[in-house]
């Protein structure tokens, strides 16, 4: 009878499963924003609790991540998705019932901790089951889809929309959890082998956090990612404003805007799988950032040019401009996630909340600063995004290689170790 560890790895998991697992909760995650004036007068509730429904989910996704990620290191991968999906399921419904606005606002904190727990273990289950250069593959298609779903999520809501109001929306919602669940039962065996498991109790999911926060090479990926993500999640929460302000550009136009934008990004990501057997994700980080923080400073420069010249810059080149730096992050996110995975190779579920959590905190924080410091110009956005993203760029320029001597969590009982974050840096 062959090893139990060699019987879990010829279980290879479905790649559109792992799609509907990681995705439907992104796409959840701000598909309805569009009916938030109707929901609030239909529950007869606040603007401020009607928008707290909204930031509920992204903390729930976020904390959902650093929560389970370092639990399926212990327990498993497999009963965690399940679980996840199944209150998924169960959370959506409930919001379509929701009769009060605090009662929504708790659901959706509850939907997005069951969204958050499958991202994560969706990329642990990555590791598992791929070598490096596949997995590097794969890790690109699901952080698109994850960066990619709040982008696309108010134009699939207000499809929906066009034919129903919020409750239908959390209904679709409901089905969607309901495929996450069959596509869990189907398409995704348990990846982690017992003899792999390091103990699921709150102590050791502590020490397999806290082992991967003191490490260096690790965390340097999680910080750039951070950073990124923060530039890219201004863009997001600043550009409707900016462009219907300052050019006077309508809903439709902008959402034109944004369409061609996240095609761009989705180009972008697509390359990226193509690309990254050959070239390695960190020369490929090395691309998208660059193109992202060029086409930032070049908005910085339009904003600061129009200071200097009546009338402000040409609506086609900041858009050409907003499109690179999209397209940039269709390279950056997907290769930083990689390296930040095989630099924590070792908790492979506690290197994806780590990751993963942490860059949806910060996303989630930067995501109103435009409407805070002003969208009156262009200047606020392009200053706030080229500050980000020159950060960056000096982290990565100070970003060390990594250490020689591999690095083992505590209650490893792997045979075979890695160097954390081995090859990740150029030379």
């Amino acid at each position: 009878m062959p090893p139990v560890s060699r019987i879990f790895r010829a279980a290879t998991p479905s790649t559109a499963a792992l799609v509907i697992v990681t995705g439907v909760g992104p796409i959840a995650t701000d598909s309805y924003v569009a009916a938030l004036p109707a929901l609030q007068e239909s529950l007869r509730t606040s603007a401020a609790t009607a928008q707290l429904t909204l930031t509920a989910f992204i903390v729930g996704i976020a904390a959902g991540q650093i929560a389970f990620g370092p639990v399926s290191d212990g327990l498993g991968r497999r009963r965690l998705l399940l679980g996840g999906a199944a209150v998924f399921t169960l959370a959506s419904l409930l919001c379509a019932l929701a009769p009060t606005g605090p009662v929504l606002v708790a659901m959706r904190l509850l939907q997005g901790l069951a969204a958050g727990a499958g991202i994560a273990v969706g990329r642990a289950v990555v590791g598992d089951a791929y070598p490096p250069a596949e997995a590097a593959q794969r890790y690109g298609t699901l952080a698109s889809i994850t960066f990619l779903g709040p982008v696309l999520a108010p134009a699939a809501g207000g499809a929906v929309l066009a034919v129903g109001d919020w409750r239908t929306l959390f209904g679709v919602l409901t089905a969607f959890g309901v495929l996450m669940v069959l596509a869990t039962l189907t398409g995704l065996p348990e990846t982690l082998p017992p003899e792999q498991r390091r103990g699921g109790g709150l102590r050791a999911n502590g020490a397999r956090m806290l082992d991967l926060g003191r490490d260096r090479n690790f965390m340097q990926h999680v910080l750039l990612q951070c950073v990124v993500v923060a530039g890219f999640f201004t863009y997001i929460g600043g550009s409707s404003f900016v462009l219907q302000e300052v050019y006077g550009i309508s809903e439709s136009t902008y959402a034109l805007v944004f369409a061609v934008n996240a095609a761009a990004m989705a180009c972008a990501s697509t390359a990226f799988r193509f690309l990254v057997a050959r070239v390695g994700p960190a020369a490929l980080r090395l691309t998208g950032m660059s193109a992202s923080t060029a086409a930032a400073l070049g908005l910085l420069g339009c904003a600061v040019a129009e200071r200097l010249t009546p009338g402000p810059p040409p609506l086609p080149l900041v858009w050409v401009l907003l499109t690179v730096l999209v397209a940039g992050m269709g390279l950056t996110i997907p290769a930083a996630t990689a390296l930040a995975q095989q630099a924590g190779d070792r908790s492979r579920g506690t290197a994806a909340a780590l990751a993963g959590g942490l860059a949806f905190f910060a996303g989630a924080a930067v995501t109103p600063l435009t409407g805070v410091i002003g969208y009156d110009t262009l200047l606020p956005m392009a200053g706030l995004m080229s500050g980000f993203f020159v950060l960056s760029a000096v982290l990565l320029a100070r970003m060390r290689r990594p250490d020689p001597v591999p690095a083992v969590a505590p209650g490893a009982t792997r045979g075979t170790m890695k160097v954390a974050g081995a090859k990740d840096v150029p030379g």
